[in-house]
């Protein structure tokens, strides 16, 4: 067992190489937190598998927090959160935002999946114990995930920008402004993509359930592009993500659920799914929302009704009818990017370079997945852009957009606020450990 400090808006942290092992359950030993320098030097393939089970395990972990969060600051939904308050009053403005508080795991909960990734980049450089073929598959897999997890953090942090580079931990770069930001992720997936391209027909590692049609380089290569497709958007380069549309696994005829998902377990080493309702947190939907949702529309089913409708009032009193429906099981899985998000992202694109057609023609496939008629509003790029928007609220709720989505197109300002007094913050403050990190390194 050995510890190792890093810096990556994070303050020192104990490393897990594989986190908890999502596939088996009948392991002997525990591979958690091995030293990073027996994986160094000429790791065995069993490691590098290792090494990989822990990529996917990390992805997880901060993904409950990141996506209530972003959803609690972007005004649809809220964490009812019986012994803590915070959640309500300082991430919706009514009190000073905490740079030290446990809601930052949004951005310094995805420093893991980062450094896991540099750990297996290193390994693989230092190993002749797999071909050249197999470590282009542990590389495009590893850097997929490590620009995966910069941009969740980025979405947090916003203009405050990431730190690119902690291959060297004790070293690492100055966060990068926004925009060198996204450049610097992209590039990451980039490298994703070139490695998958030389990865062969079939990864030489296990990987989970939820990704069964993206387990070979070649289909895992399309998730890779669906999140290069994001960032794209975020740029706003609709010719670069003209491009990239094809390559991803969009399907304007297949089924809209359709994408890699996380999964879970309540067995031991796994855990369960962390956005369920628990006894102590309650995700609930801003109600206004749903109540103006288009009749008939079955996007309607992401909540539920309460009997009682329920009330928070510590710190600030707000009440709602409405409680997230999407995960009630410790095994259901959650989506990381799926078909649907692909078709509205399509719809953008055709809207931004002015094909209307297009554009209207994509969003009637969520619409009519929906069960609502077709589009019959204007057609000018502004008003399809907030139709877009529109149906990104509701077919992506409580996966994390709603807020970045208003921030990209400077609409901020739109976002409904349901209490008095309430503001939407354009960002999580820098975290604490990255504050007193520059202060000691200028």
């Amino acid at each position: 067992m050995k510890f190792i400090r890093y810096s990556i808006l994070t303050a020192a942290v104990l490393l897990s190489l594989n986190a908890c092992n999502p596939f088996r359950t009948d392991l002997q030993t525990d591979p958690n937190y091995a030293s990073v320098e027996s994986v160094q030097t000429n790791a065995t393939k069993g490691q590098l598998d290792n090494l990989a089970i822990g990529q996917f395990s990390l992805a997880r972990n901060a993904l409950a927090t990141y996506n209530q969060v972003v959803g609690t600051i972007g005004k649809e939904l809220f964490n009812f959160n019986s012994t803590e308050s915070r959640w309500m009053t300082e991430l919706n403005g009514l009190r000073p935002i905490d740079n030290s508080a446990f809601y930052n795991t949004a951005t310094t909960g995805f420093g893991l999946p980062v450094r896991q990734a540099n750990i297996i980049i290193a390994s693989v450089a230092a190993t002749n114990t797999v071909t050249d073929v197999q470590k282009s598959g542990y590389l495009g897999m590893a850097n997929t995930f490590k620009g995966l997890a910069y941009l969740y953090m980025l979405n947090a942090q916003g203009t405050n920008g990431v730190r690119l580079s902690i291959e060297n931990p004790y070293k690492p770069s100055k966060a990068a402004t926004y925009a060198e930001s996204l450049t610097g992720i992209a590039k990451i997936l980039d490298d994703g993509a070139a490695q998958l391209d030389k990865a062969g027909t079939s990864f030489a590692f296990a990987t989970p359930s939820g990704f069964a049609g993206f387990n070979t380089p070649t289909t895992f290569k399309q998730f890779n592009r669906a999140i290069a497709l994001r960032v794209a958007i975020y740029q706003a380069d609709w010719a670069k993500a003209a491009t990239l549309l094809p390559q991803t696994f969009y399907n304007a005829t297949g089924d809209l659920t359709a994408g890699p998902k996380h999964t879970f377990s309540a067995t031991p080493p796994d855990f369960a799914n962390p956005l369920i309702n628990t006894a102590t947190v309650r995700i609930v939907a801003v109600q206004k929302l749903f109540d103006d949702i288009e009749a008939g529309d079955k996007r309607l089913a992401k909540v539920r009704v309460l009997a009682t409708p329920a009330t928070f009032s510590s710190g600030v009193t707000y009440t709602t009818k409405y409680i997230q429906n999407l995960y009630n099981t410790a095994n259901d899985p959650v989506p990381i990017i799926r078909n649907e998000e692909l078709v509205l992202i399509a719809a953008e694109i055709a809207a931004q370079q002015g094909n209307t057609a297009e554009a209207t023609r994509n969003i009637n496939i969520v619409r009519a997945n929906a069960g609502l008629a077709v589009y019959a509003g204007a057609t000018t790029k502004d008003a399809l852009i907030n139709a877009i928007l529109k149906e990104r609220l509701y077919s992506l709720w409580y996966e994390g957009h709603r807020w970045v989505d208003m921030r990209r197109y400077n609409k901020l300002g739109e976002i409904y606020l349901p209490v008095t007094g309430m503001k939407v913050l354009e960002r999580l403050e820098k975290p604490v450990a990255e504050v007193n990190w520059d202060l000691q390194n200028p």
